[in-house]
């Protein structure tokens, strides 16, 4: 019999959870993606997923996204992930923003620069609004921003890193997509239960997260 990996722990660790007390959300979640669908995302970007993210959308398929949903964020600060079709919808939809904004002569300039950063070590961020080949968007908050994977080679391949849309976060957040379901269980299983009543509810807060509650 095989064992679970970190990244399946963690995640079933957070359905018990939105099961307990999160039972609306919950059902937001949706079925695992197929080895097919993940593969289409793979071949898009032309580069192999972390197997964390590839065993995760095997867990479940990122959240419902659309009017009113989702419910809440399960991703702190304000997102909640994706599934494999709209994060290559963003993805792609990034990319062709970008080519949009400069006219031909800044756009080869911009070509050189993002040639120059899609070749430099996962993790390696500038300041600069910008958007690589190589990062792919897998949550939102439903605002323009989110959080990307980091898919250029190095020791840090597979980083998450936080965006908006003026700018991307200039060091990564978390490590991996192991780390990122660890953490988020982590902080879910030390919800003082107290703060779950209904009359204390609408101030569960951790920093400025508000993770699902219904």
């Amino acid at each position: 019999m095989g064992t679970d990996t970190e990244v399946e722990r963690a995640w079933h660790r957070i359905e018990g959870w939105l099961s307990r007390f999160a039972p609306r959300f919950r059902v937001e979640l949706n079925p695992p993606a197929t080895a097919a669908e993940i593969d289409t995302v793979a071949t898009a970007l032309g580069v192999a997923l972390p197997e964390d993210l590839r065993i995760w959308w095997g867990l479940s398929n990122g959240v419902r996204h659309g009017i009113g949903l989702p419910s809440a964020s399960l991703i702190p600060d304000f997102s909640s992930p994706y599934p494999t079709s709209i994060a290559l919808e963003r993805w792609r939809m990034h990319l062709e923003v970008q080519q949009k904004l400069y006219p031909p002569g800044p756009r080869e300039e911009m070509a050189r620069f993002l040639a120059d950063q899609n070749t430099q070590p996962a993790g390696t961020l500038q300041p600069e609004l910008y958007w690589l080949p190589r990062w792919l968007p897998i949550a939102g908050d439903g605002g323009g921003g989110g959080v990307f994977i980091d898919l250029r080679e190095g020791a840090l391949h597979g980083c998450l890193v936080e965006f908006s849309r003026e700018h991307q976060g200039t060091t990564p957040r978390w490590e991996s997509v192991t780390q990122l379901w660890v953490d988020v269980a982590d902080e879910l299983d030390a919800v003082d239960t107290d703060m779950l009543r209904s009359d204390r509810i609408d101030d569960l807060r951790i920093g400025r997260w508000a993770p699902p509650n219904a």
